[in-house]
């Protein structure tokens, strides 16, 4: 089993986070590897990205892609809808994220199936889904890099992961496989059951954690997840990947919240997953 590495996603460029604090408190805790979510809006480009990253000495890991938010005031983003040329957009969307996570000097990129709405019971959204993921393979295996389908929470499409596992083996590329979010799972009421679903498909993940009913993005062990059983699952289907946190709250409540004991326990978990003694 790997040691899996430390990460947390860091959002660049929003009014709501201090992005200097953000990276000392990465740099305190010794979370070394960062999962990029940019404000679009704002256009910062990769590069610059990347040199304030290098001048911390933090490691760009992974990049979370375009997501359709109000703030952003841009197309949507939708790989299942039922018209093609949403899909298309998408696609073209995806294809400038390869672009973006190869300047950035990393591989992987995270992406929601479906856009912001209830949609899980759309009939036409399994079928579509699996459309795209045609159509992303051939992005990804061009642009060298790898695709990684987010599960949802409902009422949203997406929130059955034996779903999305079922659509990406039929697809079968090296170059696109799924990403657990335990929040999302937590709402879906089945935080350990969607690792175990994924499988050897599973090679990224949001850790963060919730009351079962609105996603907060706590730090693990403030929430309702059962965390130790999440780690001891992601040990059992061989997850090789960052341990990532996703920890969108305002940059003061993480602060106050990582404490040294907050830090030990999510050290704890992730030696599980790694498959060592805690």
């Amino acid at each position: 089993m790997p040691d899996l590495p430390l990460g947390t996603v860091i959002a660049f460029h929003f009014d709501r986070w201090d992005v200097d604090e953000q990276i000392a408190i990465v740099h305190d805790a010794g979370l070394g590897r960062i999962q990029v979510y940019r404000n679009y809006v704002r256009g910062v480009t990769a590069e610059h990205i990347r040199g304030i990253l290098d001048g911390a000495g933090l490691v760009p890991d992974s990049l979370h892609g375009y997501i359709d938010l109000e703030m952003f005031d841009g197309p949507p983003f939708d790989l299942s809808a039922e018209d093609a040329a949403t899909r298309e957009a998408a696609l073209a969307i995806a294809q400038n994220e390869a672009e973006y996570a190869r300047a950035l000097g990393c591989r992987d990129i995270i992406l929601h199936p479906v856009g912001p709405g209830d949609t899980q019971d759309d009939p036409f959204r399994a079928d579509n889904l699996a459309d795209s993921a045609e159509k992303l393979a051939r992005v990804a295996e061009k642009a060298d890099v790898r695709f990684l389908i987010e599960n949802m929470p409902p009422p949203m499409f997406g929130h059955d992961a034996r779903l999305l596992r079922c659509i990406l083996d039929a697809t079968d590329s090296p170059h696109l496989g799924l990403a657990y979010d335990a929040g999302h799972a937590n709402i879906a009421k089945d935080p350990v059951g969607t690792v175990q679903a994924m499988g050897p498909r599973l090679w990224g993940v949001h850790l963060h954690d919730n009351d079962g009913a609105e996603d907060g993005h706590y730090l693990p062990g403030m929430g309702t997840i059962p965390f130790e059983d999440v780690a001891r699952a992601l040990a059992e289907v061989a997850f090789s990947g960052t341990f990532m946190m996703e920890i969108y709250r305002d940059t003061w409540e993480v602060r106050r919240d990582l404490t040294p004991e907050r830090l030990a326990y999510i050290e704890r978990l992730r030696r599980i997953a790694s498959g060592l003694k805690p």
